[in-house]
């Protein structure tokens, strides 16, 4: 079994990921944690401006999964980590199926869901559209 998880490094993700991970230990399964850094090329800021802005982004996503890679290692699951660009419910849509994941699991919202709506945008689009089950933690 493999679970793929949505990390932006909001509580609910973190919330999402130790969810996954009590599952994984459960079932022995291996998990994946995808960080996705928006396209701000796509928005109306200088090309290097977003570059830089991209990189960083990118850098620090890599260090934020890494220590998280760090600390659920020691309790025995086979976690890998990724970090990509675009638009975050298309990239957990398209990276459970290359993964071939038999479940996602993400937040209900993100670093700027409002808590007022039942589900965010993101966590929304990947329960309509994703390839598997899918595992909205609150």
């Amino acid at each position: 079994m493999k679970i793929l998880v949505g990390h932006d490094g909001s509580e609910q993700a973190d919330k999402a990921l130790h969810r996954a991970v009590d599952t994984a230990m459960m079932t022995k399964a291996s998990v994946v944690v995808l960080s996705v850094v928006p396209d701000l090329c796509m928005m109306e800021i200088g090309i290097d401006d977003c570059k830089k802005m991209y990189e960083t982004m990118t850098e620090e996503s890599k260090k934020r999964l890494n220590v998280l890679k760090g600390e659920l290692s020691k309790k025995g699951v086979n976690m890998e980590t990724e970090v990509k660009l675009g638009n975050a419910a298309d990239i957990i849509i398209s990276t459970a199926k290359e993964k071939g994941a038999d479940m996602i699991v993400v937040g209900s919202h993100g670093r700027h869901g409002a808590k007022k709506y039942l589900l965010g945008s993101v966590s929304s689009k990947v329960v309509e559209y994703a390839p598997c089950d899918v595992l909205v933690v609150r």
